[in-house]
């Protein structure tokens, strides 16, 4: 395999010829490893990561835009019925079987989704977590698909930039905040919202990072009635009247 750095791109690209270019890079990187060439087959690896990174990351972009478009030209109630629309229309066949199992289950099914956005500053799938008495942390640091996203736009590094925005007002799908990213709101939904409609609880809770540089943060709590009325009321919702609260529990985060 024949890559090498690309000055139009500025970053790696697949140089082989015509008759080579279409093998799949997975495929080249077994071969190089049934030959025992252990280090080019991590490079090749590495070469179908970024691959995978460089398509990841456009269609982020272009969920995102969309989003915006949507909140643009229809305003911010047509996207929450855009949101529930599509989420809604596959949410229970996709999450009924994931709410069924074990916590731990549930934990390993979401890191995996998790590691497929390519989270941690190498873009690796690295996710930190942290096993507490209640609840597993999950430490995304930053997110591969929104926090990376937001570090782009945030820092002026996206060419353009006026079509990735930020929700004018506080609604429910945006934890009852300012200024959220329109793609990480559909978050509040996934985790929050259409889980406590469709299960009663939160499947996970989302804690929004305010600033791009920072992590996201999410829990998985092992005893769904242990998790805190106030991740129900930040997002619309009634908590359960034996919920307790965060300042009952130290004002963990």
């Amino acid at each position: 395999m024949n890559i090498k750095h690309s000055p139009l791109l500025n970053r790696d690209l697949r140089h082989d010829e015509p008759e080579e270019v279409g093998v799949s890079t997975l495929q080249q990187a077994y071969e190089a490893m049934d030959r025992g060439d252990i280090e080019e087959a991590k490079k090749i690896v590495e070469y179908a990561r970024l691959e995978w990174q460089v398509v990841h990351d456009m269609y982020v972009n272009w969920s995102w835009s969309f989003f915006t478009y949507i909140a643009d030209n229809f305003g911010e109630e047509a996207l929450e019925k855009a949101y529930r629309t599509i989420l809604g229309s596959y949410y229970r066949h996709r999450y009924d079987k994931v709410m069924a199992a074990d916590v731990t289950t549930q934990l390993q099914l979401t890191v995996e989704g998790l590691r497929g956005h390519l989270m941690g500053k190498g873009r690796q799938g690295e996710i930190g977590i942290t096993e507490e008495e209640d609840r597993y942390v999950l430490r995304l640091d930053p997110c591969g698909s929104g926090g990376v996203a937001r570090q782009r736009v945030e820092s002026g590094n996206e060419p353009v930039s006026q079509h990735f925005g930020f929700s004018k007002k506080a609604h429910p799908w945006t934890w009852g905040k300012e200024h959220i990213c329109y793609y990480c709101a559909h978050c509040a939904f996934v985790n929050e919202i259409l889980a406590i409609e469709a299960y009663g609880h939160p499947m996970r809770v989302t804690e929004y990072p305010a600033h791009a540089q920072d992590a996201c943060i999410w829990y998985i709590y092992k005893d769904p009635q242990k998790i805190p009325a106030e991740y129900y009321e930040r997002v619309g919702k009634k908590a359960p009247d034996a919920a307790s609260r965060l300042s009952q529990q130290g004002e963990r985060q």
